[in-house]
């Protein structure tokens, strides 16, 4: 389904571009058309075939673009591991799947199944000749949460689900063939794969695949060179873009389209983005369970803009406290969405309940709905609920910091309430970091205890890393 529909946009654009690597690999829709079939001749040769597992431990490349097509056409069952992954970590994806065969940038040690590099693969002289493609309308990728709040999970996403809601998304966004979406992501993620590979090479665009580990700096010279028109980002991502286009001439004006979801946006962000940056970010919201849910593509500076749903989602508000009439946590359904997570009944129909997904988060409605943050993330403000991301985002706004990340007690962790940490700014001093952001806990009723750190860590996604700063292995911890 997803190569017969690639194979359609190559019919028509055989000669224009597809995917460019800055600064390395440029190909056509024909050129990568022809590496699709060697990839796919491969996978077949060898027996790899419908319902197979198949898993992969590359970094971004166009030899991983093919292979994702060819596994589409094969039918098989991709589960992308990220080569920033633990060797415990893929010891577990390994046992919890077992992969017929792992495609690696490199042998994985200690792992005793078939393996190959797409190296060799590419090498290969198998075509797939005459064989016609099959629907292949069953499981096609098991893809991990970002496991940014908890133990990863495998979601199950079939073919024909994904094919539908790329579509929508295809239309939603109204890319087009004249677009350029830069991807600045993994591509064993759904911002890299949903967000940028799939709607740019099933609409005949063109995908630029840059190193996910380049400076901002970097990022900001190739974002201008490729006349980038859509991209999207996480907050901390465009954070970073704005600090390093301070004091300087940057031209993004080809870029129509700059999206950010995956956490919480700020509004001074959207605001700092479109003075420095001189962008008008749209705001996203979704999931890897679900896909896209809500969006915001109106070409406005949106510092106090929420969202609505997009085209072909259905959404509804379950109350968390009858005090509180217009906040409640977010309830999704569609037609085409997950199919839950893999092996995992239980948790499936605990956030799949009659044809609604339970997303988890909490929204604000007022003609438009504002995230606010996770339902674990609510904290006891003095005057109605307090959200950790609103917190973060008032530290940050207020006091002489780079960043903060605000941690609610776990279930049975009442003593100490919520957990503060923060990232002061050069050259101030601890103390008077400590007491601004004491005066805005104060101001909004939230106990805390505060530690000052000199780097937050995140997940490769570009998250803050819960787990590891409930772990306290935050760099060079200063002051509790």
């Amino acid at each position: 389904m997803l190569l017969t529909e690639f194979r359609s946009v190559v019919a028509r654009r055989a000669d224009a571009l597809a995917v460019v690597v800055p600064d390395g690999e440029r190909l056509t829709y024909g050129e990568l058309s022809l590496r699709v079939d060697r990839a796919l001749g491969w996978l077949r040769a060898r027996g790899i075939g419908e319902g197979q597992v198949v898993a992969t431990w590359l970094d971004n490349g166009i030899d991983y673009v093919a292979l994702v097509f060819a596994l589409a056409g094969s039918g098989a069952i991709h589960v992308p591991i990220s080569r920033s992954a633990t060797p415990e970590h893929i010891a577990w994806l390994v046992e919890r799947t077992k992969p017929a065969l792992v495609v690696g940038a490199e042998p994985l040690p200690d792992v005793v199944v078939e393996q190959v590099t797409t190296a060799e693969l590419a090498a290969g002289s198998e075509l797939i000749g005459a064989r016609p493609f099959g629907a292949h309308e069953g499981a096609f990728r098991l893809l991990e949460t970002s496991g940014s709040t908890g133990k990863p999970r495998l979601v199950t996403w079939r073919q024909d689900d994904l094919l539908h809601d790329r579509r929508q998304w295809i239309a939603y966004t109204a890319t087009t063939a004249v677009d350029v979406l830069f991807n600045r992501h993994t591509l064993d993620v759904a911002h890299g794969c949903d967000v940028h590979l799939f709607p740019a090479l099933l609409s005949g665009a063109l995908l630029v695949l840059a190193d996910p580990s380049a400076s901002p700096d970097q990022l900001l010279l190739w974002l201008q060179e490729t006349g980038a028109t859509v991209s999207s980002a996480l907050p901390r991502h465009y954070e970073l873009l704005t600090q390093a286009a301070r004091g300087r001439s940057v031209d993004l004006s080809a870029m129509r389209m700059p999206l950010c979801g995956g956490a919480y946006l700020s509004g001074q962000a959207v605001a700092d983005a479109a003075e420095v940056l001189g962008i008008h970010i749209r705001r996203i919201y979704g999931s890897t369970e679900f896909g896209i849910v809500l969006g915001n593509m109106d070409d406005a500076v949106q510092t106090t803009r929420g969202m609505t749903p997009v085209t072909g989602v259905e959404i509804r508000l379950a109350p968390l406290d009858a005090a509180w009439p217009s906040i409640g946590e977010v309830l999704a359904r569609s037609a085409h969405t997950s199919v839950g997570y893999f092996g995992d009944a239980a948790a499936t129909s605990a956030t799949f309940r009659d044809g609604w997904y339970h997303t988890g988060d909490v929204a604000e409605f007022d003609g438009e709905y504002r995230i606010l943050g996770r339902v674990a993330d609510l904290l006891g403000g003095s005057a109605g609920p307090v959200f950790c991301p609103g917190v973060e985002a008032a530290l940050t706004a207020a006091c002489p910091i780079t960043e903060a990340a605000v941690l609610a007690p776990l279930p049975g962790e009442t003593e100490g309430g919520a957990l503060v940490v923060a990232t002061p700014a050069a050259g101030v001093e601890d103390e008077r970091v400590r007491a601004t952001i004491r005066a805005v806990l104060e101001d909004l009723g939230v106990r805390a205890e505060i530690v000052l750190a000199a780097t937050i860590p995140h997940t490769a996604v570009g998250k803050v890393d819960k787990p590891a700063l409930r772990k306290g292995r935050t760099s060079n911890v200063r002051q509790r």
